[in-house]
């Protein structure tokens, strides 16, 4: 039963002499009470009641007009009767045979509580007690009348408990059909804007209610309530409603991690990142700056605040890129687009930032899901796609809006590709990998007009190859993308973190002191192409270190790149070739048949 149908009964009946009564109604068959329909019209003295025929018309009426079925009769009797009389048996009788589709016809009774608790078909009202009996049929083809087990649903205590917690508000309970039936229903309109609506199955309080809210104007989004099972029954409610509802007011809807504050009013960035909705006052601006401004408090001297303004394309979201966006979205670059085909597997959480909640989703979803935990105003733009993927205009578009291009891909076609685009439309670029087993790495930094192109940078590892043992990773022919090397993660976050540090270099305005001279400096002396190693003895470095004492692992070399004459990057202007008009990938069998068809008179 219903609270609100309790109180409803005390009001009518404990609140005057006995006898009185009235209807009991509900959702169609579904042992739920919702309705309480008074008789001030019935025939009743002090030891008798007996409904009017008004009463009826008005039960036929509820069931139509409201979809509730007519459960049976309540009324009161003198003193502390507190069971249905002979003449009451014969009438639960009567009312159980003229209503052969409900399993019982009820005939609670009210009257003075005494002292005690109560049974299993009672229940405590302010001024007396309720006690539930019903008509069911015997196996004989008879009546018997007995006690029913009964249990208030206290949904209009708890959500006045609410409402005095939160600041003041007015609650009502009703029925509603959220599609699968009726359900018991709440509403709590807040004094201090917004209103919050209550669905809860006959199980509550013991199992959580389903809650929407939303500010005045909005649309009702779900809350997800935690349910702290530890507290008293009455408590519940109002403690998950404060979990969600978060300021002095008005309120609107925003969104936060579960069991964290609100961090945005942004639907889609809180479905990409996993955030949960609640009602939240100006709370979330305020918040972010104050987050924001403490997220730097130890690198403010070197990271400028114009960081905030630059744009990243992160090319490549594994080991390498990954790690770099992070380090990004930690010193407050502000843009950020990610680019990669791959969903995460098992194997990349052993060197990654992706979690085992992470696997099987898209690695820029996955990605952008935790930038978003690190940096809630980061802006993201996701490209689940391959380089060679993305139409030519696209990527071209891509390389436009950004001040910086990494380059982090397993692909030397994809790494080609970015560096014609890069190169051609005035934007630096990074391009990071790691050599084989990881025992050591590469940072190639461009910049138009100043450097050696990356296609330029490698001709000139290959040749070092060729005079000191190979070091570059193997090409898996059936995809030309690199194949997969086993790596420590300390290894490849050696290789990312110089990287990290060029990049935000590179992104300095500038003129700006602190990190920028960094890659100026590199830049100006033309040793563009960093090498590191992770093991002692690697590749060339014997012969440059020689016997210099205290050398070990972690040593690195700057490389000095040379331009070649007829570089269709980076070479002179007659010799370039705009990339849009260069393809990316050579041409298949079935498309070179395709053209010979074409060409055929």
């Amino acid at each position: 039963m219903a609270d609100w149908v309790l109180r409803a009964l005390d009001a009518e009946l404990g609140g005057h002499p006995p006898e009185r009564g009235g209807a009991l109604l509900g959702p169609p068959g579904r042992p739920l009470l919702t309705r309480f329909e008074p008789d001030p019209g019935a025939r009743a003295s002090a030891s008798q009641w007996a409904p009017s025929a008004g009463l009826g018309a008005r039960v036929a009426a509820l069931e139509r007009g409201e979809g509730l079925e007519l459960k049976g009769l309540v009324h009161s009797h003198p003193g502390a009767l507190d069971q249905p009389s002979a003449q009451d048996a014969r009438e639960l009788a009567a009312g159980l045979a003229h209503n052969p589709h409900l399993g019982c016809y009820l005939g609670p009774v009210v009257s003075l509580a005494p002292a005690g608790a109560p049974g299993a078909h009672e229940v405590a009202l302010p001024r007396g007690k309720l006690s539930l009996f019903a008509a069911r049929r015997s196996r004989g083809g008879g009546t018997e009348v007995r006690p029913e087990p009964l249990r208030a649903v206290p949904l209009l205590r708890d959500l006045e408990r609410a409402a005095a917690a939160l600041g003041g508000g007015r609650a009502e309970g009703f029925v509603t059909d959220a599609g699968e039936g009726p359900l018991l229903a709440g509403r709590l309109r807040l004094d201090a804007g917004g209103e919050v609506l209550v669905l809860a199955g006959e199980h509550y309080p013991a199992l959580p209610p389903v809650a929407l809210g939303g500010g005045e104007g909005e649309a009702t989004a779900q809350l997800e309530l935690a349910w702290p099972l530890a507290l008293a029954e009455e408590e519940r409610l109002a403690a998950a409603l404060a979990a969600v509802l978060e300021g002095p007011g008005p309120r609107r809807r925003a969104y936060g991690p579960p069991g964290g504050p609100a961090l945005t009013r942004d639907a889609g960035r809180a479905r990409l990142s996993g955030w949960t909705a609640r009602l939240a006052d100006g709370g979330p601006e305020a918040r972010e700056e104050a987050r924001r401004g403490g997220l730097r408090a130890r690198s403010a001297a070197r990271l400028p605040e114009a960081l905030r303004e630059r744009a990243v394309l992160v090319a490549g979201c594994g080991s390498v890129g990954s790690y770099l966006a992070e380090l990004l979205a930690r010193a407050g670059v502000g843009r950020l687009a990610l680019l990669d085909p791959e969903a995460v597997e098992p194997a990349n959480l052993s060197r990654t930032v992706y979690a085992a909640e992470d696997v099987g989703r898209p690695k820029p979803e996955a990605l952008a899901r935790r930038l978003l935990a690190v940096e809630p105003s980061i802006a993201l733009a996701l490209e689940p796609c391959a380089v060679d993927a993305l139409p030519p205009a696209a990527l071209d578009a891509r390389v436009r809006e950004a001040d910086l291009v990494l380059a982090a891909t397993d692909d030397p076609a994809a790494q080609r590709a970015l560096d014609r685009f890069a190169y051609a439309r005035g934007r630096p670029a990074l391009f990071v990998g790691l050599y084989a087993g990881a025992r050591g790495g590469e940072v190639i930094v461009t910049a138009p007009g100043r450097t050696a192109c990356y296609l330029c940078a490698t001709r000139s590892r290959h040749g070092l190859e060729r005079a000191g043992g190979r070091v570059a990773r193997e090409l898996d022919y059936g995809t030309g993308r690199l194949r997969g090397e086993v790596a420590l993660a300390a290894d490849v976050q050696h290789v990312a973190s110089a990287a990290a540090k060029l990049a935000l270099s590179l992104l300095a305005p500038e003129g700006e002191g602190g990190l920028r001279p960094f890659a100026e400096d590199v830049i100006a002396s033309g040793a563009t192409y960093l090498t590191l190693s992770t093991v002692p003895g690697y590749w060339f470095y014997p012969q440059v270190f020689g016997d210099t004492p205290g050398q070990g692992a972690y040593q690195s070399v700057w490389l000095t790149p040379a331009r070649a004459a007829d570089c269709p990057v980076c070479g002179p202007p007659e010799a370039r070739c705009d990339p849009l008009e260069v393809p990316r990938r050579a041409p298949d069998a079935e498309a070179i048949a395709r053209a010979l068809r074409d060409a055929a008179p």
